[in-house]
């Protein structure tokens, strides 16, 4: 008997919860207020960081420029080659130096932005990384050691990785963040063979 007293209340169906609209209703309302709060907060503080944020990207990217290139002047030039953001003429003391490219390429963690410089004969000057999200110890043995991205220096024309003549040995282990910041060094040489 106690048997089918346990089965018949497991059997029975659950009461339904009611609930009050106008509970539901002042709910949804303090929700909404509190988003509308965070984004409008949200807003303010983007507003009042981004000029800050906008000028530290540009030193960076200026410090990069000298880093690869160093001119006195560095005058925008028309450009239209891909993955290339930006073409700057060098300028030293009346006579043109070389170029400097802003280049920005995808690696293994996502997009990597870098500066390439390349003087008059075609030559790779300097290659700067401005910012990327390669993985820790693996990718930024490429993008954070200037000594790897110093072995570009000198070459010029189509950069390979790992064979041929004019070739870039990729670091062990990081064979995708070498062959993009390959990449971007061989856009950057493309967009100067253009102009």
């Amino acid at each position: 008997m106690s048997k089918e007293k346990g089965t018949a209340a497991a059997a029975a169906p659950k009461e339904k919860l009611a609930l009050d609209p106008k509970f539901v209703l002042r709910l949804a309302a303090t929700l909404l207020g509190i988003c509308a709060v965070v984004a409008v907060l949200l807003a303010v503080v983007d507003n009042v960081t981004r000029p800050t944020i906008r000028a530290i990207q540009e030193e960076k990217t200026a410090a990069a420029m000298r880093q690869v290139l160093d001119a006195l002047t560095y005058e925008p030039v028309e450009n239209q080659a891909e993955n290339v953001t930006a073409l700057y003429a060098a300028m030293g003391s009346g006579a043109q130096l070389g170029w400097v490219a802003e280049v920005t390429t995808n690696g293994f963690g996502g997009p990597i932005n870098m500066v390439v410089g390349v003087d008059m004969t075609g030559a790779v000057t300097g290659v700067a990384v401005i910012k990327s999200a390669e993985t820790p110890n693996v990718g930024t043995k490429v993008v954070g050691d200037q000594t790897v991205l110093d072995r570009f220096v000198g070459l010029g024309g189509e950069i390979t990785v790992n064979g041929g003549d004019n070739r870039f040995d990729a670091v062990s282990g990081a064979t995708v963040s070498s062959k993009a910041v390959t990449a971007g060094v061989n856009a950057a040489l493309a967009a100067v063979a253009a102009q």
